[in-house]
């Protein structure tokens, strides 16, 4: 299996969870695809893009 990350605000995960899908967030909408990490990737994504925020999820997806 081969994974992916995404980090993501709790509150935004759980409408995707309601809704059924997970369209994106709002940086992913404005650049037209679902930014994904590496697990090398996570911590240096997590450091210079949400800083400061809390209650964020580390999402695993399989990439196949």
């Amino acid at each position: 299996m081969s994974l992916i990350y995404k980090i993501c605000p709790r509150t935004l995960w759980q409408e995707a969870e309601r809704a059924g899908a997970f369209r994106g967030a709002s940086i992913d909408l404005t650049d037209g695809f679902i930014h994904f990490s590496t697990a090398e990737q996570a911590a240096e994504t997590a450091a210079k893009h949400f800083v400061g925020q809390t209650d964020l999820l580390l999402i695993a997806v399989d990439a196949a």
